[in-house]
């Protein structure tokens, strides 16, 4: 995917991260759905946010 979008952004600085489908939960727990758990998202989300700052 990353090469493909390699065409599409010209000079601008981007990141192509692959963070889909890390892990799956089929016995729900009190703190855990059950469903994709978006393992390092918030991780992602606060490295980009002190990135930016």
């Amino acid at each position: 995917a990353a090469k493909i979008l390699e065409n599409f952004v010209g000079d601008a600085k981007w990141a192509h991260l692959d963070i889909a489908g890390m892990d799956f939960v089929d016995n729900p727990k009190p703190y855990q759905e059950k469903g994709a758990t978006g393992f390092a998202v918030r991780t992602l989300v606060e490295l980009a946010a002190r990135l930016a700052e």
